[in-house]
């Protein structure tokens, strides 16, 4: 009878369900901003009553505080407007653009419009150098204005960065971002709420053909009495609309109580869910939560159930050089052109904007890559099924000619291959020069068609 009862005892614990992964340390978190890693380390920043907080991890579960606050000072433009300003900063979220990391914050007089969001950069994040930017959109008090906190950030496939914003009052806008300037690009476009219905924290993501609008609903702040929960909408445009809302977070999960503030990160191909939580077993203290995200019949859904932050089989989004294996140089824009049908070659990488490319997962199994010097996309030249067509860059209009998948012959190396051909980023008869030419060919894992993928 062992061997019976061993095989049952086996098949009821492969049938138990995974654990939520405890997080360990520093975990103090309210209104997390999107989790971004730079080089070896994640950082985390968050609301503080002292500044912009932070924490920093080298693997998502063990969380150390900061080591020193965003600013020593605060900028003057915040005393100007909000009268009596002590310290507390909301809100900030974090994207990599233009070279730098760029960190929107927001302040306000609490239960009222008159607020701001505000925005500095710093070309890293483990050695900090802040420059602060000024404002990037502000409201004055007015019942019905957008108020002007809780931004959010968001590349989409065309490599485009959008803000999202807004609360109770005038509901949620979102507006283009100048990556030059980190400020507007356009107007603001209200999506959702208004009326001071209870709605804000508004985060966007993509995938597939979908664009996803999480927001909270409820009652903030009060602790193990919060009645914040998550809410999800989608739509086919980034400026909606967007409809079918649906609950995603509900206010109580044992001993999570009114989550809040969704932020994504897309990592290995996984997606990855920060938010806070009012933890009822610790006297409802607000701390950090990261939950697995998956898509399923065109919806998200969240759990806490997993067992590990392993990659799903995919590209983290980010900015990389793309280094070949069989000549060392990168890909690179020739001349730096900013137009279409500029051809892409290979050089020595200066760490140029022109040879920094944006890869963006699309959610099944296929990227956009597009370049940070140009904000063009790497392109099959004329949608050619032909060996030895040349590899330009155009504008993103979303067809499988600009749709790239990676696959991994080598550790640390991939090849690069085109939807609509199926044919593999190469090297012009395999020259190790400068500005050879880069051209699509039949898939063979030569070194000439093997690449890594370097963040910067």
């Amino acid at each position: 009878m062992l061997k019976p009862l061993l095989t049952a005892l086996s098949l009821a614990l492969a049938a138990a369900p995974a654990l939520a992964i405890e997080l360990a340390g520093a975990k103090g978190a309210h209104d997390p901003g999107t989790i971004t890693k730079d080089g070896d380390t994640y950082f985390n920043f968050t609301t503080s009553d002292e500044g912009i907080w932070h924490s920093t991890s080298k693997d998502l579960v063990t969380w150390s505080p900061q080591t020193k606050p965003v600013f020593a000072t605060y900028p003057a433009w915040i005393a100007n407007k909000i009268p009596g300003f002590k310290g507390s900063i909301w809100a900030p979220d974090v994207i990599h653009m233009n070279g730098y990391y760029y960190l929107y914050y927001s302040v306000s007089q609490w239960g009222t419009t008159t607020s701001a969001i505000g925005v500095a950069r710093s070309a890293s994040l483990k050695n900090p150098s802040w420059t602060d930017l000024g404002i990037v959109v502000e409201s004055f008090g007015g019942f019905t204005e957008m108020n002007a906190i809780d931004p959010a950030l968001f590349r989409d496939h065309d490599g485009k960065v959008y803000m999202s914003y807004g609360s109770f009052f005038g509901g949620i806008g979102v507006a283009q971002i100048n990556q030059a300037t980190g400020k507007l690009a356009g107007s603001v476009t209200k999506v959702l709420g208004g009326g001071h219905k209870d709605i804000e924290a508004p985060y966007i993501t993509r995938n597939g053909g979908y664009y996803y609008l999480f927001v909270n609903r409820g009652a903030c702040c009060k602790w193990a009495d919060s009645t914040y929960y998550v809410e999800v909408l989608r739509a086919t445009s980034i400026t909606g609309p967007y409809s079918d809302a649906r609950t995603i977070l509900p206010v109580s999960d044992g001993k999570y109580r009114g989550p809040g503030h969704v932020a994504v990160l897309k990592q290995d191909g996984c997606n990855f869910v920060s938010t806070h939580y009012y933890d009822l077993s610790d006297g409802g203290r607000a701390k950090l939560d990261i939950l697995k995200m998956t898509y399923s019949g065109g919806w998200p859904s969240m759990t806490r159930n997993f067992t590990s932050f392993a990659g799903c089989g995919g590209i983290s989004d980010g900015a990389y050089a793309i280094k070949s294996r069989a000549s060392g140089k990168v890909l690179t824009v020739a001349g730096a052109a900013t137009t279409n049908g500029a051809m892409v070659q290979q050089a020595a990488d200066s760490g140029a904007k022109h040879q920094s490319w944006y890869v963006i997962g699309q959610g099944d199994g296929y990227y956009s890559i597009i370049n940070a010097g140009s904000l063009r996309s790497l392109d099959n030249y004329g949608n050619s099924t032909t060996a030895g067509t040349p590899i330009a860059q155009w504008d993103y209009w979303a067809g499988g000619g600009q749709r790239w998948r990676f696959a991994s012959p080598a550790a640390g190396w991939h090849t690069v291959s085109n939807q609509l051909s199926g044919m593999g980023l190469d090297i012009k008869g395999g020259s190790t020069q400068d500005n050879a030419a880069i051209i699509q060919n039949p898939l063979n894992n030569a070194a000439s068609e093997q690449w890594a993928l370097q963040r910067r």
